[in-house]
């Protein structure tokens, strides 16, 4: 299949009509496979993908289970709307042409989508043409069937992909988001589809057959899960109802709160709370001005002499040690003579004088002879110690205010700083209007979350209610199976479906170990240098996903670098289109928003010009940056850039890039 042209009409924000030449040409002798399209967020970029899928799959685009009430909205939604009149056109289409090989001849196939606003609803319309004339005798579901038996939608999904389809990939751990992808890739979803259908066939040729009794009690049964089934619907439209809702109101407060900050609310909202911060910081300063006030009055002057506070408090410690001294020898002098005394009255005289000459020489003697000390200030020892006391507390305090003086700069830096902010803040009356309509809108959103969640609690219930009449009615079934006059079918069903559960697990098996090889092969040449060497091992029956290192360790995905999770995700999607077998373009659409700059240049050599002979990107100015621009170039056969005009509300179409435009005709 090859691309060669999309059309847009009044599509969402492309106004009027837009034509894009989407096939690759050969340059220079060189086949140049890649059509870029550039535009910041919101310009259309998503629009050409919607577009194109839109052209082809009509209402599975939003996909299979979706209402045909839904997809009504979505198409009117569709239809572009001009900002600058407030009007929108009454219809809107989609056209692709491409050229698709079938039995060895090549196919021109023009696909032309197109619906128009008819009151409160929509009337479609679909053609396709083959080789320039129209398909004849096609009525609309059999147009649409014959679009998916060229390309089924679920294949689809393995080559029109955008950023969130590669994100899903990277995170998934448990496998699901590659079984369904494997299970689209081989047709299993169909089998599946066959394999539930047979299992409603057994229920209708089941209940046919079965007793009376039975019959009223099945019919009961699916009356209740009919009602079930039918109040979840209301309570889905509700919900639907109700976020839109949401979004609404979420806007508007986002919208009042940028309105408010830019006028400088942010201060205005905390004004009071800054007015009390300013009162509590003076009364703390004048509250340290005053304890720095009562203890400079007290002893700590002194402080300010520290060399003859040091000699004071030496003198005085030296003038009480000599006191003690004095005092102990008056003392021991006192006790030598009590002791001479008492003994001359038991001693006969000559052994006295014996005695009384050793305790002369020891009166006289060096230790209690020594020259006095010289007493410079004759202090009692209550002076002395309210002294000293007096000379420890001029030190205390002096530290004690130099942690005050420093406590009042830094108070003084936050008066300064609230009064900055006060200055900044603007009268309240400025912004009290948005200030209230901000606090309506906020009161509003708590009682819509609250509405959502008593909804989906609802929903919730009854799904459950919904389950529990399936479980029983599964059970009537099987026992009105048993008497069932049609048991031959019966088992013939079984043995079908059982058949078809060898067919998916056997075709799944086979189909993964060429997804495994396939996978080794593209991480390995997508991954840089110092990457890990990754292979992948995929249980056939579970679909969970195990990676391994070359040494056969296994690898959580955590081991892996944001990069290489990214890597992985597009290894995994060529991956499964290599095993597809099918020759399709490949569209991307921000593709390279969490990648650094290696693994952005790794895709751009590797992946982007070979992954299929057409490869269409949608990117910013951040993915394909001017760099990544020049790299990719040389394999570019036409570039378009998407510039979004907020006044009108459309999005006009040049050719060229972001660094290289011309208009487009």
């Amino acid at each position: 299949m090859l691309i060669q042209e999309l059309t847009l009409n009044n599509f969402r924000v492309y106004a009027g009509e837009h034509r894009f030449d989407l096939a690759p040409r050969k340059k220079y002798g060189k086949f140049r496979p890649i059509i870029l399209f550039g535009g910041l967020n919101g310009a259309g970029k998503t629009s050409i993908l919607s577009g194109l899928r839109l052209a082809l799959y009509g209402k599975d685009t939003l996909g299979q289970d979706t209402s045909q009430k839904r997809y009504n909205d979505f198409l009117l939604e569709s239809i572009h709307h001009s900002r600058e009149t407030d009007r929108a056109p009454s219809s809107a289409s989609v056209a692709l042409e491409f050229s698709y090989a079938k039995l060895g001849t090549e196919h021109q196939i023009r696909v032309e989508r197109s619906w128009e606003k008819k009151g409160g609803s929509v009337k479609e319309m679909l053609k396709v043409y083959e080789n320039d004339k129209a398909i004849q005798g096609l009525n609309y579901e059999q147009a649409q069937s014959f679009l998916n038996e060229l390309i089924p939608i679920g294949v689809s999904d393995l080559f029109f992909f955008d950023g969130e389809k590669i994100a899903e990939l990277a995170e998934d751990t448990r496998g699901s988001a590659l079984e369904q992808s494997v299970k689209k890739l081989l047709g299993l979803d169909v089998v599946e589809r066959l394999a539930g259908d047979l299992s409603v066939l057994n229920r209708n040729i089941t209940k046919g057959g079965s007793e009376l009794s039975t019959q009223k009690n099945i019919e009961s049964l699916q009356e209740l899960i009919q009602s079930h089934r039918d109040n979840i619907e209301k309570l889905r439209q509700s919900i639907s109802t109700s976020s839109i809702q949401h979004a609404d109101v979420s806007l508007k407060i986002k919208q009042l709160s940028k309105s408010i900050t830019e006028r400088g609310g942010h201060f205005s909202a905390n004004r009071k709370d800054l007015e009390q911060r300013l009162d509590a910081l003076r009364e703390t300063r004048l509250d340290t001005i005053s304890e720095a006030s009562r203890l400079m009055s007290d002893a700590s002057p002194l402080a300010l002499a520290d060399q003859f506070c040091a000699r004071l408090e030496a003198q005085v410690l030296s003038d009480a040690q000599a006191g003690q001294i004095s005092l102990s020898r008056v003392e021991v002098k006192k006790a030598l003579k009590t002791i001479e005394k008492s003994l001359k009255k038991k001693l006969d005289k000559s052994t006295f004088d014996l005695v009384s000459s050793e305790l002369n020489n020891l009166a006289k003697s060096k230790d209690l002879e020594v020259e006095d000390h010289k007493v410079v200030h004759d202090l009692t020892t209550e002076q002395a110690n309210k002294i000293l006391l007096t000379l420890k507390q001029s030190q205390d305090q002096k530290l004690q205010i130099q942690s005050l003086f420093s406590n009042l700069n830094k108070t003084e830096s936050q008066i300064e700083e609230v009064e900055a902010s006060l200055a900044r803040a603007p009268d309240d009356e400025l912004i009290q209007s948005d200030f209230e309509s901000l606090q309506i809108a906020q009161r509003q959103l708590g009682k819509l979350d609250a509405e959502i969640a008593e909804l989906k609690s609802r929903a919730r219930n009854k799904a459950k209610e919904a389950v529990e009449a399936a479980r029983q009615l599964d059970k009537l079934y099987e026992t009105a199976a048993k008497s069932s006059d049609q048991q031959r079918v019966i088992g013939y069903i079984g043995n079908v479906n059982g058949l078809l559960k060898d067919f998916v697990n056997r075709t799944a098996e086979v189909k993964i170990r060429d997804l495994e090889q396939q996978f080794t092969q593209c991480f390995a040449r997508l991954a840089r240098k110092g990457d890990l060497a990754v292979m992948l091992k995929v249980d056939p029956k579970t679909f969970k996903v195990q990676l391994l290192s070359s040494d056969g360790r296994v690898l959580a995905k955590d081991e892996l670098s944001a990069g290489e999770r990214q890597i992985f995700a597009i290894s995994v999607l060529e991956a499964l289109a290599k095993t597809s077998g099918r020759q399709l373009p490949m569209i991307v659409d921000t593709p390279l928003g969490r990648l650094d700059s290696k693994h952005r240049s790794k895709l751009i050599e590797d992946y982007f010009p070979k992954a299929s002979h057409q490869m269409i990107i949608l990117s910013t100015d951040t993915e394909v940056d001017e760099s990544f621009y020049k790299e990719l170039s040389p394999d570019i056969s036409r570039a378009y850039k998407l510039e979004y005009d907020s006044k009108t509300g459309s999005t006009h179409v040049e050719e060229g890039y972001f660094w290289q435009m011309q208009k487009a005709g």
